[in-house]
This record gives C-alpha cells, sequence and structure tokens, in this order.
C-alpha cells in the first residue's frame, strides 16, 4: 500500500475537495446496489457525520483548531492506495486499516475521518490540535507510516510495496507537479537532478574542475554552476542554475546540490569527487596493443578509451529520461484516462436510467389509454343504415367533447401538479422557520450551542450530539432540565420546549401582588420568542377548483334531416 502525506490550514477546503467531484483524478464511490456517485464517503473516524451532510466533520476539525492559535498547519492529511495487482478491498476492510494506521501513528483520539474514494484509495484527515488543545506530533510522518504499510500489506494480505531509501531525490511540490503537466516541460528540478549526478559520475576521482566542466559543458542543456564558499575561504557545495529558468520577475532561479538530492551534498559530493579514479579501461581485445609501445601507455590509452565510452553512454542515459518524462507529460496522464472511465460510464447508467424511465411512462400510458371497442355489425334481421348516415355519425362522435376517461385523466393530473406545488412550498416555508428558529442559537467553541431567554434567568445548552440542559445563567451548575435527542436540531428543539415550561410555571409560582406589567411584559416576549417559529400558510389544493376541468353536457349527435322537437326533453 502506497501512502501520500502533505499538511495544510484549510479543514473546509479539503473537505469540499475531498466530497467534491475531484480535479487532476475523478473523485467517486459506489453504493451498496453498485451505483456510482460523485464524491467521497465517510466510512470510518471520530467525528460523526449525517447523509445530508458529509462535509460536517470540516467545521469540527476548525473548531478543535482554534483551541491552539500557535498550530500554523493543524490538517495532516494522508492518502493511502492499493498497489497494482491488490484486490478490492471492501468498506469494512478499508475501515480497520485506517483505525489501525490511527493507532501506530498515535492520533486515534482526536479528530479524524476516512474517506472513501473509488475501489483501491481512500483519504485520512486528521486535525492535529483536540477540543482541548492538544497537539499531535508529526514528525518523521513519512517514514513512520511506511512502517506502518508493511503491516498493513503483512495483515491484509496485500502485494508487497518496495520501501523508498531515505537518500532518494526530492519530490517535486505539487505546483512544480501541475506546471510540468500545463506546459509538457520537465521540471528544472528534476533535469538538474539527473544532470549533476552525470556529472559527478563523469568527473568522479577528477576533482572540483573536472566536475564544473563536465557540467558545464555537458551536450544535454546548458548549466551554470556556483561554489558556496564561507568567508573564510571554506567550500560548503554547490549552487546551480538551468539556462532560461526565472521566476516571475525575471530573477534566475538557483537550486542547492541538496535541494536537488540528498546524495549530492557537498559531503556526499566532495567525497566522490576527491576519492580513487575509478577503474574503466576498456577490454584489451576491444584496444589491443601498438607495436612498440608501453604498456604504461597502453594502459592509459585503454583508460581514457573507456572514460570517453562511459561519459557518452551516462549523458545518452540522461537523455533518455529526459525524454521519457516528456512523453508522459505531454501522453494522456492516469488522471485523464480515469476521467474518461468514469465519464463513461456514468454516461451509460444515465442512459440506462432514462431507458428505464421511459419504458415505465410508455407502460403506464399504455395501461391508462382507452381501449377501442369493436364496432357492432348489424345483423340481417336489422335495418340497414345509409353510408351517408355513418359518416355524419363518425363526424359528430369526433367534434364531440373528450371523452370521460381523457377528462379523469387530466384532472388527476392537475391535481398532481397541484399536490407537488403544495408540497414545494410547504416545504420551502418549514425551512424559513427552522432558519429563523436557529438562528437564535449562538454557536460555542469547541462545539455546540448556547440560547439565553430574554429577562429571565434561563439559559439552555445543546451538544453537537443533541443532549440538551436548561440551567441557571449565573450558576450554570444548576440544572433545571435535563435531556437527550436524536439530533442537534432536535436537542434545541425540546430544550427550548422545557424552558417555556419553566417560564410559564415561574409565572403561575409568582404572586399576584408581585405581577407587574413589566414582568407581565417579561414573560409574554419569552414565551413568543421560546415557541417554534410557524411556517407561513399555504392553500392547501383540496380546497381549491382551480384545477378541476369545467363539467361540460354531452351534446346529442344530429343526423341529416332529423330535427329535434322544441320545448320537450328526451325520451329514455
Amino acid at each position: 500500500m502506497i501512502a501520500k502525506i502533505s499538511t495544510g490550514a484549510d479543514p473546509k477546503g479539503l473537505a469540499a475537495y475531498l466530497h467534491g467531484p475531484g480535479k487532476e483524478t475523478p473523485h467517486t464511490y459506489r453504493d451498496e446496489a453498485g451505483r456510482l456517485f460523485t464524491g467521497g464517503q465517510v466510512i470510518a473516524g471520530t467525528v460523526q457525520v449525517t447523509a445530508r451532510n458529509p462535509q460536517r466533520w470540516g467545521r469540527d476539525f476548525e473548531r478543535a483548531a482554534k483551541t491552539n492559535a500557535r498550530v500554523s498547519k493543524p490538517i495532516w492529511h494522508c492518502s493511502l492506495r492499493c498497489a497494482p495487482g491488490d484486490r478490492r478491498l471492501t468498506d469494512a476492510e478499508f475501515a480497520d486499516i485506517a483505525q489501525l494506521v490511527a493507532e501506530r501513528m498515535g492520533y486515534e483520539t482526536h479528530p479524524w475521518v476516512a474517506v472513501r474514494h473509488d475501489d483501491d484509495h481512500i483519504h485520512l484527515a486528521l486535525c492535529r490540535v483536540d477540543f482541548e488543545g492538544r497537539t499531535w506530533k508529526n514528525r518523521h510522518d513519512r517514514w513512520r507510516v511506511v512502517e506502518v504499510m508493511r503491516e498493513v500489506e503483512q495483515r491484509f494480505g496485500l502485494v508487497r510495496v518496495p520501501v523508498p531509501a531515505r537518500g532518494q531525490g526530492r519530490q517535486l511540490s505539487t505546483g512544480e507537479q501541475r506546471m510540468a503537466m500545463e506546459s509538457g516541460v520537465v521540471a528544472a528540478k528534476m533535469q538538474l537532478r539527473e544532470l549533476v549526478a552525470a556529472a559527478r559520475d563523469v568527473s568522479a576521482g577528477g576533482g572540483l574542475e573536472a566536475f564544473e566542466a563536465a557540467l558545464t559543458s555537458n551536450p544535454v542543456a546548458p548549466v551554470q554552476v556556483r561554489r558556496n564558499e564561507a568567508s573564510t575561504g571554506r567550500m560548503n557545495g554547490y549552487s546551480f542554475h538551468l539556462s532560461g529558468h526565472v521566476d516571475a520577475e525575471g530573477t534566475p532561479v538557483w537550486f542547492s546540490a541538496s535541494q536537488l538530492d540528498r546524495k549530492l551534498s557537498w559531503k556526499q559530493l566532495s567525497a566522490v569527487l576527491d576519492g580513487p579514479v575509478p577503474d574503466r579501461r576498456v577490454p584489451a581485445h576491444e584496444l589491443p596493443k601498438k607495436r612498440l609501445e608501453r604498456a604504461v601507455n597502453w594502459e592509459k590509452r585503454r583508460q581514457q578509451v573507456g572514460q570517453e565510452q562511459f561519459a557518452a553512454q551516462r549523458w545518452q542515459q540522461v537523455r533518455n529520461r529526459l525524454v521519457q518524462e516528456v512523453t508522459a507529460l505531454r501522453g494522456p496522464s492516469g488522471g485523464e484516462q480515469k476521467w474518461r472511465k468514469v465519464r463513461h460510464e456514468r454516461d451509460e447508467q444515465q442512459r440506462m436510467e432514462d431507458q428505464r424511465r421511459r419504458d415505465t411512462e410508455a407502460a403506464i400510458d399504455a395501461f391508462s389509454r382507452p381501449q377501442p371497442q369493436p364496432r357492432r355489425q348489424p345483423q340481417d334481421s336489422q335495418v340497414e343504415v345509409a353510408p351517408e348516415v355513418l359518416a355524419a355519425v363518425e363526424a359528430a362522435m369526433q367534434s364531440s367533447p373528450r371523452s370521460v376517461t381523457q377528462q379523469m385523466r387530466d384532472q388527476e393530473q392537475n391535481k398532481a401538479a397541484a399536490k407537488r406545488e403544495y408540497a414545494i412550498a410547504k416545504a420551502k416555508a418549514e425551512r424559513e422557520a427552522r432558519a429563523k428558529d436557529a438562528a437564535k442559537w449562538a454557536e460555542i467553541p469547541g462545539g455546540g450551542w448556547r440560547r439565553d431567554v430574554a429577562g429571565i434567568d434561563l439559559r439552555m445548552w445543546v451538544s453537537d450530539e443533541g443532549q440538551w440542559s436548561v440551567t441557571s445563567k449565573t450558576d450554570p451548575t444548576k440544572v433545571f432540565r435535563q435531556g437527550e435527542s436524536a439530533s442537534a436540531a432536535a436537542g434545541q428543539a425540546a430544550a427550548a420546549a422545557a424552558a417555556k415550561i419553566l417560564v410559564e410555571g415561574m409565572w403561575e409560582n409568582t404572586r399576584s401582588e408581585k405581577r407587574t406589567p413589566q414582568l407581565e411584559s417579561v414573560v409574554r416576549a419569552a414565551r413568543a420568542d421560546l415557541t417554534p417559529t410557524r411556517p407561513a400558510k399555504e392553500p392547501s389544493p383540496a380546497r381549491s377548483d382551480r384545477h378541476r376541468p369545467p363539467h361540460r353536457p354531452p351534446t346529442p349527435p344530429t343526423f341529416p334531416g332529423h330535427e329535434p322537437e322544441r320545448g320537450r326533453g328526451y325520451e329514455l
């Protein structure tokens, strides 16, 4: 399993990113039915979230971070990705892995969550500061998590990933990687790393002058070299500049050797340059000895030819390495390929859902459509009707009002539309009423809400888990009522109802001589404030006749040459 760690200071931004559609790579997850959704799913952690608000943990992280303002980057982010060839892990297995990492790294009591993306990786988000201000130290976390990954691979039977060496080259920052992807040019740091390492190998045992000459005259890219010497003349290392690499202000950008690779630090570089000259003589059969040539000269010639061949091969390796990087940058990246796959799968899923919806609507329409009745053929004993009479009857039936079935269908559709409009308006009014009640509560740093009753010694408390209590303002240890609800919103409503009962009881227990108009006004205002806001009334569709089709009496068909008698009704 592969781990990648970063730190930051924006918990809400991290939550929006992990539960959003993604940037370089798409963020998706599947439900139990196998349907694909955009975003992430919280599968483990110490912070509670809801299905309607999965990003709630970002707000809780922000509260915890405020308890210790000295920590500049309180957010720790680690992505855990399965190696190629690993099996698909379930949510329960990924949750166990996240819990194991939390215990081994030592932050299991801090606020943290595990967010799953796709089938192969999860994200661990941690607030290094808990709600009491204690800080988790992330020193050497990149190497501590590697040891945990080895334990995870062994316990869950995953592919063992090679352990990276601590002396490997410095990794590119996120900005450098993004700039290289957008421009299609290999980052200057990576180019300098390859060039400096090749110059070190070519000039091994030749001293500083040979190293500088090999680097400045390399056949790949022009490089400038600058010695870093102290005022006492002591050599401290080198700095390098790739020609053409400048910052936004046009100033040349220089990199020290240790910024490129730890193996290029002055201590290790000087040991190679001032060390023994490596034996690079070509085989004797490739360079035969000349007639009357001294053995010493022949050995020198073999060493010189071998050195030239080694330098040519080493610089060619650098070219091949940079060409591979350019090809990878300019070709379709893994993220782009994954985006294409996700878009194709989501389009196919949407197409199938639309087809099922159309099939369902067609079946309902066919079921509700009136079936044509077969025309009864006249018997021989009946009187034959003239063709012009039949044509007149058919024309009259076509011009007659809509059938009863069609009128009922229209009426049902109008009723459904009216009910839908009423439900939407009612839900909107209820949301506005709940928002007005929620605005009366003040959020407490560290979690929870508080609300005071104006003019009366009552204060209400509600936690994020729904536990509530009504206490005294002057003495919070004096609890009048307390309880527990399923959510914070339900706890606020229960606390307000309990406080309203207390206010009414206080007024009833007040003696008549102390019931002043001012006290009565305070009690009335407190009761009105504690009463839940009623949603605005919406007209019920059952009481409205605007959607009902007008009643039309049936019109009898007329026949040629027939005039109905006036003043008489139709006889049965």
